[in-house]
């Protein structure tokens, strides 16, 4: 720490002289800026000039010090850029531990390419980015960026501190609207900060400063739940050249509707009468949506594709039944119009997938980064995911479940929430054989799995044998050396179940102690969460799923052996979830048998920091219950 310290007073001298007196502020910052800091935005101004509705100029400049190599993240010197998107300017300069100018980059020496996930096939994004390799830390650089676009829909809100580990000195947001188009904005998560506020029927103007770094902590909420952020949109807008107005969900959803999506769309005369065939007997809608969700399975693949206004609107869905694939957009709208075909209503609806469970209800904007399909229905809607060619029917999985989404109708958007999978649906039950003696044991093992519990399973159907194999000696590495007999899965996708079977043969899963044989009475132990010790948690603890798992084992020994002692009825019970352990010795025509029952419950809940440290304790109970021993006495 000393050392940083005195580099960074080195930087500031530099820093502090007539030729660079502009460039980075000479004043030291708060010490506690440091603490859990892998960087520190010195300073970064951001500029929002909306020209007009369909015309915005966005200049930055961002000054970072990167105090080590896990730092080199938040320098962020790029732009993202596309066909609406034009690079007006980039900038660059790097500075060294003693403020010395090391490294000058104008816009022609950053470098350019296509910007492409694995999962696209094609598309016009691009990056334009510096391309510099640290040669010791701490470091500053100081980046200039100015672009235009057309599309004033994004890019409007400001979130200075986006990540963990960065802390900030300094950051400005300027927000210029010279033609007073009506706009909109909120703050989140600024209560107790630095924070300067200048509001003008014609703009805004915020500064903040001396943030401190936040760090990850394990089972905390998104940072988007606590990060400081200020949501700006305008209430008259484009997108990519398509104008649109709302300032509330449904006019918001009504424009989306109207304008992004496919209408009066044209099928193949062919794919329409296949689609009746194979309806032809369905006793139901939900049978027929059934039977074409399955059809849009087997006929298509997922290939991203994010092209020019293409990127929100849907390839037309004879070009998707043509060529076979598309994005969650184009496979969406296919599925809609192929149920159009049977007059049966579904809404294309918008989401966000992935960790950040929420679009924000109390801020219509455009928001979401994926779309499934809902088909409404009297007793419970159905919704499908479009883009994976194995989930079930009517099943959302992590992805995109317990949530709220914005379906798309022609009355509007309507904000509604997903399915949600709670602790009794996600259910892992598993029920063992165990055969074992002094040296060894076998054990046939059968696992049912349902909920979020078959989510996390069911692809293991289609990788290698060996990786299959992999997986459980891993999954399962608290039984020593063991191989795998016979490994085999049932998928019941109609009822979303899986049924995992295997039979195993290993050694020295008991512990040896003279004549007898110390037994763990719990075969396969659940994968609960763990916690680290932390005596100065900051965030909440949140656990977005519960989980219930129901085992039975049977313990079966050779002639001779006795069961000496078995462990006590295990019975706990709190607000974060409950066990229930049972160990049985049952008299049997071939010798005694010992069985175990065993229920655990996770519950789903948020919990305040100071509950850390009981939830904590109930986690480390639940491992230690799990390592019950019987003690067995051996033939000899």
């Amino acid at each position: 720490m000393r050392k940083i310290l005195i580099a960074l007073q080195l930087i500031f001298i530099g820093l502090a002289t007539p030729l660079h007196a502009q460039e980075i502020p000479a004043n030291t910052f708060k010490i506690e800026l440091l603490a859990n800091a892998n960087a520190i935005l010195r300073e970064e101004i951001t500029e929002i000039n909306i020209l007009s509705v369909d015309k915005m100029r966005v200049k930055n400049r961002r000054t970072v010090t990167v105090l080590n190599e896990n730092g080199d993240y938040h320098v962020q010197a790029y732009t993202f850029h596309k066909d609406n998107i034009k690079i007006l300017d980039q900038q660059a300069r790097v500075y060294n531990s003693s403020g010395e100018e090391i490294k000058k980059f104008k816009k022609r020496h950053f470098e350019d390419r296509s910007y492409l996930s694995s999962s696209e096939m094609y598309g016009d994004s691009r990056i334009s980015y510096m391309n510099y390799t640290p040669v010791g830390y701490p470091y500053t650089v100081v980046f200039e960026e100015e672009y235009e676009t057309n599309s004033t829909v994004f890019r409007t809100s400001w979130i200075p501190l986006d990540t963990y580990n960065l802390s900030i000195e300094k950051a400005r947001y300027i927000f210029k609207n010279p033609q007073a188009i009506p706009f909109r904005f909120e703050e989140r998560n600024m209560d107790g900060l630095e924070v300067e506020r200048e509001i003008m029927a014609t703009g805004l103007e915020y500064n903040i400063s001396n943030v401190p770094a936040f760090t990850s902590e394990k089972h905390s909420p998104d940072k988007s739940e606590f990060q400081p952020r200020l949501l700006v949109a305008l209430d008259e807008f484009s997108l990519v050249g398509v104008e649109g107005s709302g300032n509330n969900w449904k006019d918001f959803g009504k424009w989306q509707y109207e304008h992004l999506l496919e209408h009066d769309a044209q099928l193949p005369q062919a794919t329409i009468e296949k689609i009746e065939k194979l309806t032809a007997n369905a006793e139901s809608d939900r049978e027929k949506a059934k039977i074409i969700y399955q059809y849009v399975q087997d006929n298509t693949r997922y290939i991203s594709v994010q092209l020019g206004i293409g990127g929100w609107i849907p390839m037309p869905a004879a070009k998707v039944d043509e060529l076979g694939y598309g994005d969650c957009k184009a496979l969406t709208n296919y599925t809609r119009v192929l149920l159009e075909t049977q007059n049966i209503p579904s809404y294309y609806t918008v989401v966000y997938g992935g960790d950040r469970k929420h679009l924000d209800p109390e801020f219509p904007s455009m928001q979401g980064n994926h779309v499934i399909l809902n088909i409404p229905q009297e007793d419970q809607d159905i919704w499908l995911e479009c883009t994976s060619q194995s989930i079930p029917f009517d099943f959302l999985g992590r992805f995109t479940d317990d949530r709220y989404v914005l379906k798309l109708t022609p009355e509007g958007g309507e904000l509604v929430k997903t399915p949600a999978y709670g602790a009794k649906h996600n259910l892992t039950r598993t029920e063992a054989e165990i055969r074992l003696d002094e040296e060894s044991f076998t054990a046939d093992i059968t696992r049912h799995k349902s909920g979020i519990a078959y989510d996390k399973i069911y692809g293991i159907q289609i990788i290698k044998e060996r990786n299959q194999k992999e997986y459980y000696k891993e999954l399962w590495g608290y039984l020593g050396h063991f191989e795998i007999q016979n490994l085999s899965f049932s998928n019941d996708r109609d009822s979303v179940k899986f049924l995992e079977k295997l039979e195993i043969k290993g050694k020295n899963f008991s512990r040896k102690a003279g004549n007898r044989l110390l037994l763990p009475v719990n075969f396969l132990r659940p994968t609960v969460y763990s916690l680290p010790r932390d005596e100065t948690r900051k965030m909440p603890i949140e656990i977005t799923r519960g989980e219930s798992y129901a085992d039975t084992f049977r313990y079966y020994f050779p002639q001779g052996f006795e069961i000496e002692s078995i462990p006590e009825k295990v019975h706990l019970e709190n607000e974060f979830g409950s066990l229930f352990i049972q160990t049985s010795l049952i008299e049997a025509e071939d010798g005694p048998v010992l069985e175990v029952e065993r229920k655990l419950i996770i519950n789903q809940g948020l919990w305040e920091p100071e509950k850390y440290e009981a939830y904590y304790k109930f986690l480390n109970q639940i491992k230690s219950y799990n390592n019950q021993k019987a003690v067995i006495l051996t033939a000899g």
